[in-house]
């Protein structure tokens, strides 16, 4: 890394205020001599990670090749020939991987009639067989979060929203629980007891510190699961489904009883087991949950890192009370009810504890009136973002996707953008926790790519790691605040980097989604031979259903596009 590249701040931006953050990232890649001085009074001169002659050729649309295998270790260089740049409205993948459409939009899959929900997310796969120990590759229950809805194509008219609109809305967002096989090269829906719907209308309980509190209204069951993003999966085989953008159903389902207070939680679901109601754990906090990564630490702790998806927001980590029981999964299943919740200072790399009766700083805090934030643990958790900021957290450029590397236990955070910064193509950070003990109060950190021209890629979204350590990534450029970005990276995309090796860092271009789509939740089956992806709110752009932006998945007979659940079939499978 000899020539500095690109300034995180794009130049084309009004001057705006350089962040602590920001001045951290100075400090770390000055420090690794990636980068020379800050340039302008608001940016941070950072040099993209290079890209190789192929990938450079692939962002202008010239011919590609892939890495020489021979100067890498096989399992770190990319199974695909990398490929440039689109605008198509199709998903676009190397030579050799066919998709097919799995679950989309409309599709009937339960016993009693109830249909896929809209705008796919997280996808969660869990095994046919796994509470007997099985990793079967060809049979699983997926969970497939919906996001949010498109009011255009869900019910037609986006201003004059009547009670049987709001009441569709509200059946099509939340998860949907969906059995799957594989029957020769094809995956099949397969009705199934289990097959079910949790949406804004489902009985949910809360549970931990919060639960009855004043800070959710003295509730202790709620409606609904909504602005469901990215989640996790537990060791004992349930789901956590993360509820990020919350607020705007307030006025938009308004008369239907709809209360955000109550949302915003990590919300854990059984897939297996459709008698266990759904709970909403408030001891991980209340904010933008984009995702959850969990482990078992060395002493059997749970800890669960997460991000709060907002411009200058922050990152967590949640370690459980209890202790994991691999012979006990009932037990297992309550471990998220008590905890305690930490917020990261990356400035000298430490984790904060957010507990009321142990930190001063959230007995003292004040509004800007004057007024007490916080009165007792569960309002600390009600507004974990306030808590957060009033002991030091470390606002940094919306933290995404957070995911534990498979090798290494390393942790990788996918920070999306900070168009308030004017930071349009977003980084790759990871750290280490010291002794590396998931359960430490301090940690090293340092940047693992950084979005841009030269490095190929901008605005790090979700993120999955295979079993060698090689990180696959898709991007999220969908804000129209960052459409200056779209010229030279087109649609959203998704990238394949090796975490070691001589080719590390390199972003290789593997999928391009449709038109105005993100492709979002990837996963691997456990043999590693097929890959599940969501395509999310393609052709959303569109200002009406004369003039659509895309047709992808459209049902026959229609044109309206169709979020999505698809297999990528084409890989090798995992190498021993």
């Amino acid at each position: 890394m000899t020539n500095q590249g690109p300034s995180l701040i794009d130049e084309r931006s009004p001057a705006v205020e350089q962040s602590f953050w920001h001045r951290l990232l100075d400090r770390q890649l000055t420090r690794r001599g990636a980068i020379g001085t800050a340039v302008a009074t608001a940016a941070v001169a950072v040099l993209p990670v290079t890209i190789s002659s192929a990938e450079a050729a692939a962002n202008n649309g010239g011919p590609v090749s892939t890495v020489d295998p021979k100067s890498v270790n096989p399992r770190t260089y990319p199974p695909f020939r990398a490929i440039p740049t689109g605008h198509a409205d199709t998903l676009t993948l190397p030579t050799g991987f066919p998709f097919q459409t799995v679950a989309s939009w409309g599709e009937v899959f339960t016993l009693d009639g109830r249909e896929i929900g809209f705008n796919h997310d997280f996808i969660g796969y869990f095994p046919i067989d796994m509470l007997d120990g099985g990793t079967s590759s060809t049979e699983a229950l997926l969970t497939i979060n919906h996001e949010y809805v498109n009011a255009l194509f869900v019910g037609g008219d986006t201003k004059n929203r009547t009670p049987a609109q709001i009441e569709a809305e509200m059946k099509a967002v939340g998860v949907s629980v969906v059995r799957v096989r594989k029957e020769g090269r094809e995956w099949k829906v397969v009705m199934d007891p289990r097959n079910r719907r949790i949406d804004a209308l489902t009985d949910i309980e809360l549970t931990g510190p919060v639960r009855g509190s004043a800070a959710v209204k003295g509730a202790t069951m709620v409606k609904g699961s909504v602005g469901n993003c990215s989640g996790g999966q537990t060791p004992w085989g349930t789901l956590l489904t993360c509820e990020e953008n919350v607020d705007g159903y307030q006025k938009a389902w308004e008369g239907s009883g709809y209360e955000a207070l109550h949302q915003g939680w990590v919300t854990e679901i059984d897939p297996f087991d459709a008698a266990w109601r759904p709970k909403k754990r408030t001891a991980m906090g209340r904010f933008r949950h984009e995702n959850v990564a969990l482990t078992v630490a060395k002493d059997g702790r749970v800890v669960g890192y997460m991000g709060d998806d907002m411009q200058d927001a922050c990152v967590y980590k949640f370690v459980s009370r209890g202790k994991y029981d691999p012979a006990n999964r009932a037990a297992n299943r309550d471990l998220l009810t008590e905890g305690d919740l930490y917020v990261a200072n990356f400035g000298n790399g430490s984790w904060v504890l957010l507990d009321y009766d142990k930190n001063k700083k959230l007995q003292e805090a004040k509004s800007p009136e004057g007024k007490a934030l916080f009165a007792s643990q569960a309002d600390v958790l009600a507004d974990a973002r306030a808590s957060a900021l009033a002991v030091g957290g470390t606002p940094v450029d919306r933290p995404e996707d957070i995911e534990i590397h498979p090798k290494t236990g390393e942790v990788y955070v996918a920070l999306t953008n900070n168009a308030k910064h004017g930071n349009y193509f977003g980084q790759i950070v990871k750290f280490r926790e010291t002794g590396d003990d998931w359960t430490a109060s301090t940690f090293l950190w340092e940047v693992f790519a950084v979005g841009g021209p030269q490095s190929g890629f901008a605005s790090p979204d979700n993120l999955v790691f295979d079993p060698y350590g090689n990180l696959w990534m898709v991007t999220d450029n969908s804000d129209l605040a960052t459409n200056p970005i779209k010229g030279y990276h087109g649609n959203n995309a998704m990238f394949f980097f090796a975490t070691e090796g001589p080719n590390a860092g390199q972003a290789h271009r593997f999928a391009i989604g449709p038109v105005d789509a993100e492709m979002t939740g990837p996963v691997f089956s456990p043999d590693g031979k097929t890959l599940f992806l969501s395509v999310q709110h393609p052709g959303e752009d569109s200002e009406s259903l004369e003039k659509l932006r895309s047709n992808f998945a459209a049902k026959p007979g229609s044109n309206v596009p169709r979020p999505t659940l698809v297999a990528i079939e084409g890989f090798p499978g995992w190498r021993a």
